[in-house]
């Protein structure tokens, strides 16, 4: 079985279970709940991808940069809405999944590039219900410029690859992003349940 399809049959239920407790764009009712949630995912993501890119092992995934880039644009969109970002406290390193070796870094990679494939539909329900108040600060749910879903089979095919190449790292990748979705339900549920009194 490739890997990707592997991932996808063994992570399901753990991705449903983060989506459905971030449920957006329902959360996001204005600029300051839209600045809010960009905070929170920095806070998380930023840290992750520092682990993500320490591991060497990219340049053997053909083309495929090293940097996933998500802190990178949520920077970005922050800057834009007058947040300085460096003031932002990032997620303290329990709440982080243990990235241990180049695989398990490989599975948080495949949480965090999966999740951005809805950002583009949720960016259209919030361009609607506030586009004139965030603005252009939409990187970061706007996804990679080169698109979300070409950039997506890009990386299911390094995946896979990957898989045929290193049976023995299977293992790995999964439980790598098998704890990157936990590190996210841990990060966001006292988030959402704070939002909701």
């Amino acid at each position: 079985m490739p890997l990707s399809r592997d991932l996808r049959e063994k992570t399901g239920m753990l991705h449903n279970r983060a989506e459905t407790l971030l449920g957006l764009p329902s959360g996001i009712m204005g600029w300051a709940d839209y600045v809010d949630w960009l905070r929170h995912f920095l806070a998380l993501y930023d840290p992750i991808e520092r682990r993500i890119v320490a591991f060497g092992g990219w340049s053997g995934l053909a083309s495929f940069d090293p940097d996933p880039g998500h802190s990178r644009r949520l920077i970005q969109d922050l800057h834009a809405l007058g947040i300085d970002t460096d003031r932002i406290p990032r997620a303290p390193a329990e709440y982080c999944p243990p990235l241990t070796n180049f695989a398990r870094a490989l599975g948080a990679r495949y949480v965090l590039e999966g999740s951005a494939l809805g950002g583009r539909v949720i960016l259209h329900h919030l361009k609607k219900r506030i586009g004139d108040e965030i603005g252009n600060a939409t990187a970061f749910f706007g996804g990679p410029s080169h698109g979300t879903a070409t950039h997506w089979r890009a990386f299911q095919a390094a995946l896979d690859r990957f898989g045929a190449a290193h049976p023995d790292k299977r293992a790995d990748v999964l439980a790598g992003a098998a704890a990157t979705f936990t590190a996210l339900l841990e990060w966001f549920t006292p988030f959402v349940a704070a939002r909701r009194v």
